[in-house]
């Protein structure tokens, strides 16, 4: 189970007409329950182009599909004029939004937490091989 990962991958901006497409990825990792990967790629990549990297915790992303949540480089919640989950992403200087399906999201993190329920990310085996190996180090 700890070398499962749950990866899914979204379209936000398709436009082919200017030979672009922008995607959003997202992975989580039974090794680290608590924590969702987040990528923003343009193909091409360009710098002028939305891109980025971020991790928020799973259960933000499970409470963003209800209310607004998060501060500092990620918020989500809910955006009544897209019917969807909306992430506000922030790298620095830039500043980028991405609008979900919310159903695609909940399916996402419903997959997550079949493989590690939530409240079960650690186990005391877990944290001991956690301990073990800082000390060794």
């Amino acid at each position: 189970m700890l070398g499962e990962d749950v990866t899914a991958e979204f379209v936000v901006d398709d436009a082919a007409s200017r030979g672009r497409v922008t995607v959003f990825q997202i992975c989580w990792r039974a090794c680290d329950p608590l924590a969702v990967s987040m990528t923003l790629v343009s193909r091409p990549e360009h710098p002028a182009l939305p891109q980025g990297s971020w991790v928020a915790p799973r259960d933000a992303l499970r409470a963003g599909l209800e209310a607004a949540v998060g501060d500092g480089d990620v918020r989500i919640g809910p955006d009544p004029g897209e019917g969807g989950v909306r992430l506000d992403l922030v790298d620095g200087d830039r500043h980028s939004v991405v609008v979900l399906a919310t159903a695609s999201l909940r399916s996402f993190l419903d997959r997550t937490e079949r493989l590690v329920p939530t409240g079960q990310e650690h186990t005391e085996q877990e944290l001991d091989t956690v301990l073990a190996n800082l000390l060794q180090t």
